[in-house]
């Protein structure tokens, strides 16, 4: 089946090149093909390299020609900015063509629950959500009685001089986004939202010190499924409190604070802001640190690791895009393995962890002593 397997990746990005240059060196047999709107990348050859074509701008963004390049691939990947989103799935939906994405964004979503028919859909695939959320849910589900459940995820730069404590290493777009929207959080068994920057709090996490706060789109289904899981009309009813936090350096939050919310800017100001102003990483390091405890946290089990730059497959990968590429790339290839189910919308929590670690790239997320060394 390998052989016959024909991947369509969208967008040739920080986080498209890696899933690309991942896939690749696993050697898995799969024809893979790369499409953006630029004139091509180094590391893709010409013959499996795509320039897509744009018409008139809409409200969703530039209207780019997906179908061509769609038609006639076993699956699609979309790492392609959010705003992108729908203009793509709309002709995945029209091949029946299996989608994958990386967005935090919960436009399509919406999108989504219009439709009476759609292809295998997978979203949220990559760090957060994506692994944090299936991690997460594992421990959940090790407890008899669980009660508290805290996903703690911070990409930050190694090193930062000014007044944030933060260097871009990934998307302003998307930091942007995240920074704005509601947040999707369970208080006592149920589903609800909070704003964004909202909730701070002081951490300490392997000696060291940190401040956390709600973002947007971090948990990506997990609330509902939650939710769903553990009944808050049952008897007894559920009680748990689940959330995800962004992770930052202490003093972060309190001037994005008052760019966001005293001084109101727009979101087009905003991305400026960070893509013009904010210097740009690759020396980044990646932290995940999740949480459940029962009541009076008489059980608790954790997942703790904290990833750094490295060499992969003869290229220099930040932490964040290693990590998010294969929280992409392991479930391709559980989904062509068939090892997850095959149709519908399949969620981050539908898969087991121990299946996660199992894929070619899942031993970079296996707990080991280096988890404890000093950032």
């Amino acid at each position: 089946m390998n052989n016959k397997t024909h991947i369509g990746i969208v967008g040739a990005g920080k986080i498209g090149s890696s899933i690309y240059e991942l896939l690749v060196g696993a050697d898995f047999g799969y024809k893979i093909s790369v499409a953006d709107q630029v004139e091509g990348m180094w590391n893709i050859p010409e013959e499996n390299y795509t320039k897509l074509t744009t018409t008139k701008p809409t409200y969703e963004g530039d209207c780019v020609q997906f179908k061509e390049f769609v038609k006639g691939k076993s699956l699609i990947i979309n790492a392609l900015p959010y705003y992108q989103n729908i203009n793509l799935y709309k002709d995945c939906c029209e091949f029946n063509v299996p989608y994958f994405d990386l967005s935090e964004d919960q436009t399509l979503d919406n999108y989504i629950k219009t439709l009476e028919k759609i292809p295998f859909t997978m979203r949220y695939c990559g760090l957060a959500p994506g692994m944090s959320s299936i991690v997460a849910f594992d421990l959940l589900k090790r407890l008899s009685k669980p009660q508290t459940l805290k996903i703690r995820v911070g990409a930050l730069s190694q090193n930062a001089d000014n007044k944030l404590r933060y260097y871009n290493s990934w998307s302003a777009e998307g930091l942007v986004n995240e920074y704005m929207g509601d947040c999707q959080v369970v208080r006592r068994g149920r589903q609800t939202t909070v704003p964004a920057l909202g909730g701070y709090e002081k951490i300490t996490i392997a000696q060291h010190e940190y401040e956390a706060f709600h973002t947007s789109g971090g948990i990506g289904t997990l609330a509902k499924s939650i939710e769903s899981r553990y009944n808050p009309f049952g008897d007894p009813p559920s009680t748990i409190h689940a959330d995800y936090k962004t992770v930052r350096r202490i003093g972060h939050h309190h001037y994005v604070d008052f760019l966001f919310n005293d001084l109101q800017l727009d979101q087009v100001s905003l991305t400026e802001i960070f893509k013009s102003c904010i210097p740009q990483t690759k020396k980044d390091v990646v932290i995940i640190y999740a949480t459940a405890s029962s009541l009076d946290k008489e059980d608790e089990v954790t997942y703790y690791k904290v990833f750094k730059p490295r060499m992969i497959n003869g290229r220099y990968m930040s932490a964040i895009e290693y990590t998010t590429a294969i929280g992409l790339v392991a479930m391709v290839e559980l989904f062509v393995k068939k090892k997850i189910p095959q149709e519908g919308y399949v969620k981050q929590e539908d898969v087991e962890w121990k299946e996660v670690l199992s894929t070619k790239y899942g031993y970079y997320y296996r707990e080991t002593e280096e988890n404890i060394i000093g950032l």
